[in-house]
């Protein structure tokens, strides 16, 4: 019998979302339903007050720019991924071709989410963006739900954990991570770490860019290799890490200075 996971999305268009679910999909794993966060007034006013003006850049990228967004850089991207490794689904809706529930809410943290939760009963629920899960959602997602962090854990949770191991010269902890969500922020039992190196030409917005993809492939192995019992989890205690919170832009242009020597000094020595 095929393992059966839920999918949390941000959006029914999300690349990254829809990549996931097509390559669970090969993998025999049976996708209940897809829950989809809507795009509301409330939405807008709550990622606002956390993200500032960084949200109307981030609407105008993945909701009206979409693949333009990827046009100046380089095939490392999740547009080039996407043709490369043939995924075709372009949207969540087409799933519900294939028995797949989806499903539009407001509040992914609601009642109702529960109670279809219990209803199902999945293996396993995987986040691919939305927001915040509460307790009423974790205690009732099979195993637990998984998120890819855009940092390595434990050392950086929180927001733009890119960016601040580039700020304190800490080469070594770019990465993501693969873990559960608990009520912590990014505090939950580790599945994998994946560190990623830099190259000669990145910036911030090349590497970041360049993650996607890397989230997708490592997040539906990981997914995989859990639900075959091939995973050992690792706990993290608190004290190895610390929270971080979006940067400031004078902190960012510094981050892109730091990055920028680092580079330099790198590849002239290695030439």
């Amino acid at each position: 019998m095929s393992k059966k996971v839920i999918i949390i999305s941000p959006n029914p268009e999300s690349y990254i979302t829809t990549s996931v679910c097509e390559l669970l999909l090969r993998e025999n794993i049976f996708i209940q339903a897809v829950i989809v966060k809507k795009f509301t007034f409330k939405r807008f006013k709550d990622e606002f007050a956390r993200d500032g003006t960084r949200l109307l850049k981030k609407i105008w990228n993945k909701l009206i720019l979409k693949s333009k967004i990827y046009d100046e850089l380089n095939n490392e991207n999740i547009i080039f991924f996407r043709s490369q490794n043939n995924i075709n689904l372009k949207n969540v809706n087409e799933l519900s071709q294939n028995g797949t529930s989806i499903i539009n809410v407001d509040d992914i943290n609601s009642i109702f989410i529960e109670n279809i939760l219990k209803e199902l009963k999945p293996d396993l629920v995987v986040f691919t963006g939305g927001g915040l899960i509460k307790g009423n959602i974790l205690k009732n997602s099979g195993a637990g739900v998984v998120n890819c962090h855009m940092g390595v854990l434990p050392m950086y949770r929180g927001m733009d954990v890119v960016e601040w191991p580039i700020l304190n010269k800490d080469w070594g902890n770019i990465g993501l991570t693969i873990h559960f969500m608990e009520k912590g922020i990014d505090t939950g039992d580790i599945l994998k770490i994946h560190h990623i190196p830099l190259k000669s030409n990145d910036t911030i917005k090349k590497l970041r860019v360049r993650f996607e993809p890397i989230m997708v492939t490592q997040l539906t192995k990981t997914v995989n290799d859990f639900l075959n019992n091939n995973i050992t989890l690792t706990k993290q205690k608190l004290e190895d890490g610390k929270q971080f919170f979006i940067m400031d832009e004078k902190l960012l242009y510094l981050a892109e200075q730091k990055l920028k020597t680092y580079l330099n000094k790198k590849w002239i020595s290695v030439k």
